[in-house]
């Protein structure tokens, strides 16, 4: 049985959680230290907001809650990013009709686009992500590959921002994206040994049985 304060938690970590992830990346875009930009890097990348619809999916007590929790967070988060750029001015820009061709306004039309848009995919994409991590919860080995869902992507997204973005990023964002592929990297190997191990040694307690 669920209680009424375990659910309240749960209800309130969504948007707590989802506007902590959201707003951080961009308010730390301008940090001027290497430590501020590797969290900004590391927070903006997509793999984090697939651990957050992952996390949520975990704290689901069931798949249908799972399923609701995942997408309402990264919804959330996506609203939060936006606005926390808005409030920076990264989409405020000059009204070139004007007498004096520099009035600053907000480009509201860019600023919904951009946040409809990523609703969207948080609502498509958050479900699946969340329902894997549902499932994840599950030990046996047939949930291995919920398991691995966001080391998976990490390592894809890492490598491939290796390959085409780090030369443009600068050491920062080199060392940064490499440290979260290692990581991934050696979370897979763990994963995948405790699943084998934990596997071999249920299947030779049911022989000795």
């Amino acid at each position: 049985m669920i209680s009424w304060r375990s659910r309240t938690v749960t209800i309130i970590a969504v948007p707590a959680v989802g506007i902590l992830i959201g707003s951080l990346g961009p308010l730390l875009m301008t940090v001027d230290n290497p430590i501020g930009h590797a969290t900004h890097l590391a927070m903006s990348g997509g793999w984090s907001w697939a651990a957050l619809a992952f996390a949520f999916g975990i704290a689901g007590r069931s798949k249908v809650e799972s399923a609701i929790l995942a997408p309402a967070a990264l919804v959330v988060a996506v609203i939060a990013y936006y606005a926390t750029k808005v409030g920076r001015g990264e989409f405020t820009t000059l009204d070139l009709n004007s007498p004096s061709a520099a009035t600053p306004y907000v480009s509201w039309g860019d600023f919904l686009g951009k946040t409809i848009f990523w609703c969207v995919v948080a609502c498509i994409l958050g479900p699946i992500i969340g329902l894997a991590g549902h499932l994840a919860k599950d030990r046996r080995l047939r949930s291995l590959p919920f398991r691995l869902l966001v080391p998976l992507i990490t390592i894809v997204e890492m490598s491939e921002r290796i390959r085409t973005e780090a030369s443009l990023q600068g050491a920062v964002a080199n060392v940064t994206w490499s440290a979260i592929l290692v990581t991934a990297i050696a979370a897979t190997i763990a994963l995948v040994w405790h699943a084998m191990v934990t596997s071999r040694a249920k299947s030779f307690g049911q022989v000795q049985e």
